[in-house]
């Protein structure tokens, strides 16, 4: 099918759906894109004076960018793969008619395996639960952040996260406000690298409160085998378990190969409803995860809860505060409170001021070698060097996952496939969707599939998603 041409703007789309969407959204009758959140239209009358940039960003967004009824601004070249990606998001169990053949008890699910019943489930003395307060509240200015920590700790009661980092790395956490080094290269990057937000100075009120919330958590009571009493916490927005259910469809499947995972305590972390933008958060949470379920270094930074964007950002911040890649501070002009988006280097910022060791690769098209024929080569590499055992089709790995940046969003690579046609497919945990009702019914099962691509389709990105794009960043 041809391209269709939209009747007021050169934008063009084979799709009828998309050419819908793009015309509701960057041209609405009424002057107000049809999925803006109607918390902030209510607030616009609120915001004081300093915020009308942002919001002229808002309600007459880039044309470069297209809305979609998620929340999410999402470049137009990647619109079409977004929504059919939300279709495969929502693949439910009739689809897949998969057969589970065993279920383990609550009892044997462990932070180790990853194998948990329910979504996002974890025991109660699990340290990844336990010990920690999110909500990033502000320590009592009487006293330094070190000292504050160490007599909360004493006390008894549970530290923030940039409390607990402030006591193992000392005093040296503290911002310094106002103090930017001046670097004669940097220069303040605009809307193509940090989104429709780029300028804003703060996100709205209903947004930056939906974070402080956090996601929904809830307690679950279980009976194991044995009779005893299970606790289970379960994080709306973190679903643990997911890759040994991609273990054994991968399996399964045919077509394939050799596949290769990463760490399988490895959490999809994946965003609120209308949040935007914090992708880039979002992959530092997955990152995160594995540091906590491996125990890898740095992991006594992260004895609770996944620490939250707000927390993130400030985690971010500091750094740059301390010296590390204070770059980025001068060429976002600082994101503490907004929705500008992130990338690799914020993500190596943040690691490296924890003492988390991390590489940064750049790869771009290089004469007849495209850029995503470069990463398939690097990620198979990185997982086949580190694999606990190379028999059998799928190689399980104690690798860490990969941070993977390209144009307009980032994404967790899990995995690679090796097809028996040759072609290769990532294996990525997409922070824009959240596991499929089919995928979630399988967690801590074993079972058989009989169209194993149909759960998997969400999770692959081979060349025509690759393909558009001429640069990538893997960290």
């Amino acid at each position: 099918m041809s391209p269709q041409p939209c009747p007021f703007c050169p934008y063009s789309d084979p799709s009828p759906y998309i050419l819908a969407q793009h015309v509701e959204t960057v041209h609405p009758e009424d002057g107000e894109p049809p999925f803006v959140s109607r918390h902030f239209l209510l607030e616009k009358e609120d915001l004081p004076a300093k915020y009308e940039r942002a919001m002229a960003v808002r309600e007459a967004p880039s044309q470069d960018y297209i809305e979609c009824e998620c929340g999410e601004a999402i470049a137009a070249s990647d619109f079409e793969d977004h929504v059919q990606l939300h279709s495969a998001e929502a693949a439910d169990t009739a689809a897949d008619l998969s057969e589970i053949v065993e279920r383990p008890s609550p009892s044997t699910r462990g932070h180790a395996t990853g194998l948990n019943l329910a979504a996002g489930s974890v025991e109660p003395t699990d340290p990844i639960v336990m010990g920690i307060d999110s909500t990033g509240n502000h320590l009592s200015t009487k006293l330094s952040k070190s000292r504050q920590a160490s007599r909360d700790i004493n006390q008894g009661s549970q530290p923030t996260v940039k409390d607990r980092i402030a006591l193992l790395l000392g005093p040296n956490l503290t911002r310094k406000k106002g103090d930017i080094t001046k670097h004669k290269n940097a220069k303040r990057l605009g809307k193509a690298e940090l989104g429709p937000y780029a300028h804003e100075d703060r996100m709205p009120g209903w947004l930056q409160r939906q974070l402080e919330r956090g996601a929904k958590v809830s307690i679950v009571n279980k009976i194991s085998h044995e009779g005893q009493v299970v606790r289970l916490e379960i994080v709306a927005n973190e679903t643990r378990g997911v890759l040994p259910v991609l273990a054994q469809l991968c399996e399964q499947d045919n077509m394939l190969a050799k596949v290769y995972l990463c760490h399988a305590g490895v959490q999809h972390v994946f965003k609120l409803a209308k949040e935007g933008g914090f992708c880039g958060y979002r992959n530092i949470q997955m990152m995160i995860s594995y540091v906590q379920a491996a125990k890898s270094r740095g992991h006594e930074f992260f004895p609770g809860r996944i620490p939250s964007v707000l927390d993130l950002q400030e985690l971010i911040e500091n750094a740059w505060d301390r010296g590390i890649n204070t770059t980025g501070k001068v060429e976002t002009g600082g994101i503490l409170g907004t929705r500008k988006y992130i990338g690799t280097p914020e993500a190596q910022t943040l690691l490296i001021s924890l003492g988390i060791g991390c590489e940064a690769t750049a790869l771009n098209d290089i004469g007849h070698l495209p850029a995503h024929k470069q990463v398939y080569h690097y990620v198979e590499q990185y997982f086949s060097n580190s694999a606990i055992t190379t028999a059998g089709k799928v190689c399980r790995t104690s690798s860490a996952p990969i941070y993977f940046q390209h144009q307009g969003h980032s994404l967790t690579i899990v995995g690679l496939e090796v097809r028996k046609s040759g072609s290769r497919n990532l294996l990525v945990f997409d922070p824009s969707f959240k596991p499929s009702p089919g995928i979630q019914r399988l967690i801590g099962t074993k079972f058989r599939s009989p169209a194993p691509e149909v759960l998997l389709k969400a999770y692959r990105r081979g060349d025509g998603y690759l393909g558009k794009h001429s640069s990538f960043e893997l960290l």
